[in-house]
């Protein structure tokens, strides 16, 4: 079976937004290597609390797998895997890196991949370019990387994913334009930005909050 989008790391953001992608008419895969949270997501249960999203989970339809490289049944692959603050404020992308290398084999031409965690600004463009070297691709052309930065308030997840701007940073003009037609129909406005702005607008919104 393949799919509009799969959604890698089904935690609080990632679950919620592959949720959204299910209601507005995507087929949609979940990705999470946590089997305990995929049992209680196939019993249709929240694992968490978030407004609104036990009556959508009950209602929509997720498809889950625990390996990495299904996504690869996907056009797009979005990112959605924790990038904790190490001691001198780096921020670990151990998690990113291990999925990145999982996909590597098994990526192929158009598909697009969004980085949707807080990362360092020049990230996005380390990804189009680490896939460039290791598979050969252009990216821009026949393979799409951007950064969609999750940016939306604790128990507001449903009520801003349709109102808050969605910020796209892409790689490359034609990156930027296809990671616009995923997330459009979620109804927000979208923002293009280079990749860097959009980091950037990630960790000013940590900071706010």
């Amino acid at each position: 079976m393949s799919y509009d989008v799969c959604v890698i790391g089904l935690g609080r953001i990632g679950l919620p937004l592959a949720l959204s992608f299910a209601d507005a008419g995507l087929s949609v895969l979940g990705v999470d290597n946590d089997t305990e949270r995929l049992a209680i997501l196939r019993e249709r249960r929240m694992p968490f609390k978030e407004p609104g999203t036990d009556e959508l989970i009950a209602r929509v339809e997720l498809d889950l797998s625990s390996h990495a490289v299904d996504a690869a049944k996907a056009d797009a692959i979005v990112l959605t895997l924790g990038t904790p603050a190490l001691p001198h404020v780096e921020i670990d992308m151990g998690a990113i890196r291990a999925v990145l290398d999982d996909l590597l084999p098994v990526l192929r031409r158009d598909h697009l991949l969004v980085l949707r965690s807080t990362v360092a600004p020049g990230t996005t463009e380390f990804v189009a370019g680490y896939l460039e070297k290791q598979r050969g691709f252009t990216v821009g052309e026949d393979l799409f990387v951007a950064h969609v930065p999750e940016r939306i308030a604790a128990d507001k997840f449903l009520e801003e994913i349709g109102t808050l701007p969605c910020i796209v940073g892409g790689v490359g003009e034609h990156s930027a334009e296809r990671a616009a037609r995923l997330f459009e129909p979620l109804g927000a406005p979208i923002v293009q930005t280079t990749p860097v702005q959009a980091e950037l607008a990630k960790i000013w919104a940590n900071i706010l909050r």
